[in-house]
C-alpha cells in the first residue's frame, strides 16, 4: 500500500542512525514536510541544525499526502469564525496565503522536478446548497474570493460548488528530498526522552539551544498533554491510471462525495475518511472507492491505493509555538487537520521565526496555549469521553469468542483463558496473536479490515498484526500475545 507519489519519485540514499553526542543550535526532530522545512529554513539563517527522524526521511504521513497546496480547506471558514472569531481565522487564512507563495517560490529556487502548478480549487456538495451558500458569506468575511458554480471540471453533477482560483498543486517529494540533501540528518534515530534541551536516542544524545517537535502527533505525552486536544483521521485514496484529468482540486462535502486531482498521469480519487480505530466506518473503504471509481472513471486502471492518517485539532487551527510553558526553549507544530502542505510551511515559518528571534504576524494565532472557544471545549469534552471509553474496554471481561473462530484474513479481541488478545489469522491460515493494549496508554486496540491493522480508538496509535509500530503517538510496537 505505498503511495502513487512514493512508488514514482526516487528515495534518497539511508542515512546512518545517531551514534555521538552532538551539540547544536537547533534540533528538529521528525523528518517530514513540516520537519524538512524548518531545519531547512533555520540552516538559510545560519543556524547550526540536527534533524532526527524516528525511521526513513519521508517515510510518514508525508508519504502519503496527495499534495493539494490550497487555501481553500474544505468548507471550513464557517466553522472556523464560530469556532476561534475573526481576528483569528483570518490570521488562519493569511498565513496559509502567505505559506501557498512561499512553496512556490521555494520550488521555483530549488529547481526540483516537483510539478508546482496553479489550478483552481472547488468544494461542492451533492444534498445541501444552503450549506455552500452561508461558505461564501463566511469566505468573504475572511476576504477569500469564491465563485458559486454549478459546473465541475470532473464527472460529478454538483448541487452546488464553491471555486477558488489561483490554487496550487505539485509532487512535494522531490523538493523535500532536494532540500534534505544538505542538512545534518540522522535516520533511524527515535528520541526516547527530552529533558530540557537535551534530546537522547538510543545509541546517542543532542543538546541544543532550542528543539523543534515536528513528528505529525507530539511525542511525548506530557506536559502538553496533547492526547487531550487532538484525534486522528484516516483517509484512503485510489491513483487511477487512464481516467480523464481532473481541471483543478476537488473536495467534496456531504454523502457521495469525494476528492479528486489529477498528478503525473493518474487521477487521485479519495474519501471514506473515519476516526481512527472506528472498527465499524473503516470496513470496506477501499471497496466503496473502487466503485466509485467504475462509476466516475470507467475503463481506468488502478495504478497505487494507500491511506494517510491526520491530527485533527478541537477547533479546526493547527497547534505551532511553545510546547508548553514548562518547557522553555521548545516548541511544536502539529494538528494540521487534512490540510498538510500549507499548513507545514505556515508552521515552519513560525518555529523558525521563534527560534531567530523574528517577529512572526500569525505566531499568536496558532499558538497551542490558547483558550478553547465554546465549539472547541464541547469536542474536547467529546474527545475526553472517547478516551475514557477506549481506556475502560480495557477493563471488560475477556470476550467470548476464540482465536480458533477467526476465519482467514480476520482480526478480533479475542479470550485466551483470562486474558484478551489481538489476534489476526492471515489469508493462509497462520494466526498471529500480539497484546491488545495500546503501547501508549493502554487503550484497547481495533482492527482496520481495510488496512490489516491493529488501531487505537483512544489516540491514532497503528500496529501491524505482528506488532510493528505504524503510526504514533506510541513510541514503540507491540509485544507478542505470549509476552503480555
Amino acid at each position: 500500500m505505498t503511495s502513487y507519489f512514493a512508488l514514482n519519485t526516487p528515495q534518497s540514499a539511508p542515512l546512518p542512525p545517531l551514534r555521538e553526542r552532538i551539540d547544536c543550535d537547533a534540533l528538529v526532530i521528525g523528518g517530514g514536510i513540516c520537519g524538512i522545512l524548518t531545519a531547512h529554513l533555520l540552516k538559510e539563517r545560519g543556524l547550526d541544525v540536527v534533524l532526527l527522524e524516528a525511521s526513513r526521511l519521508l517515510g510518514g504521513q508525508t508519504r502519503g499526502t496527495t499534495a493539494k497546496v490550497t487555501i481553500q480547506h474544505g468548507a471550513f471558514a464557517e466553522k472556523l469564525l464560530r469556532a476561534v472569531g475573526r481576528e483569528r481565522a483570518r490570521a488562519y487564512v493569511d498565513a496559509n496565503r502567505h505559506a501557498v507563495d512561499a512553496l512556490e517560490a521555494l520550488s521555483s529556487r530549488c529547481g526540483a522536478d516537483c510539478g508546482f502548478e496553479r489550478v483552481p480549487a472547488f468544494v461542492y456538495t451533492l444534498t445541501d446548497p444552503d450549506a455552500l451558500a452561508r461558505e461564501a458569506e463566511s469566505c468573504a468575511q475572511l476576504g477569500l474570493h469564491v465563485e458559486q458554480t454549478r459546473r465541475l471540471p470532473a464527472p460529478i453533477l454538483p448541487a452546488a460548488a464553491l471555486c477558488m482560483e489561483a490554487q496550487a498543486q505539485m509532487n512535494p517529494l522531490p523538493l523535500l528530498h532536494a532540500l534534505a540533501g544538505p542538512l545534518r540528518a540522522f535516520e533511524h534515530s527515535r528520541v526516547i526522552a527530552l529533558n530540557g534541551l537535551c534530546a537522547r536516542t538510543a545509541q546517542g544524545s543532542v543538546r541544543a539551544k532550542a528543539v523543534a517537535v515536528c513528528t505529525n502527533y507530539p511525542a511525548f505525552t506530557l506536559p502538553g498533554a496533547y492526547f487531550l486536544r487532538l484525534y486522528q483521521q484516516r483517509a484512503y485514496v485510489l491513483a487511477l491510471r487512464g481516467a480523464q484529468p481532473v481541471g483543478g482540486i476537488l473536495y467534496g462535502i456531504g454523502p457521495g462525495t469525494y476528492s479528486l486531482r489529477s498528478a503525473q498521469g493518474a487521477v487521485f480519487l479519495g474519501g471514506e475518511s473515519h476516526r481512527c480505530g472506528d472498527a465499524q466506518t473503516a470496513s470496506g473503504c477501499y471497496e466503496r472507492l473502487r466503485g466509485a471509481a467504475k462509476r466516475l472513471f470507467p475503463g481506468a486502471q488502478e495504478a497505487a491505493h494507500w491511506s494517510a492518517q491526520d491530527c485533527m485539532t478541537m477547533d479546526g487551527m493547527p497547534y505551532v509555538g511553545r510546547y508548553s510553558a514548562r518547557m522553555p526553549g521548545v516548541y511544536v507544530a502539529t494538528g494540521f487537520s487534512k490540510w498538510g502542505m500549507s499548513n507545514a510551511m505556515a508552521a515552519a515559518q513560525i518555529l523558525a521565526d521563534a527560534i531567530t528571534g523574528r517577529e512572526n504576524l500569525f505566531a499568536w494565532a496558532f499558538s497551542p496555549q490558547r483558550l478553547p472557544g465554546a465549539s472547541a471545549c464541547a469536542a474536547l469534552a467529546g474527545q475526553a469521553g472517547h478516551a475514557c471509553a477506549g481506556l475502560g474496554a480495557s477493563l471488560l471481561p475477556p470476550p467470548l469468542r476464540t482465536a480458533e473462530s477467526l476465519a482467514p484474513g480476520e482480526g478480533a479481541i479475542v479470550r485466551d483463558g483470562l486474558h484478551k488478545r489481538a489476534a489476526y489469522r492471515d489469508d493462509q491460515g497462520a494466526l498471529h496473536a500480539i497484546s491488545p493494549y495500546c503501547a501508549h496508554m493502554r487503550c484497547l486496540l481495533r482492527f482496520n479490515p481495510s488496512e490489516r491493522s491493529w488501531d487505537c480508538p483512544c489516540h491514532g496509535s497503528r500496529f501491524s498484526v505482528d506488532g510493528e509500530l505504524l503510526c504514533g503517538p506510541a513510541q514503540h510496537g507491540q509485544p507478542a500475545a505470549d509476552r503480555d
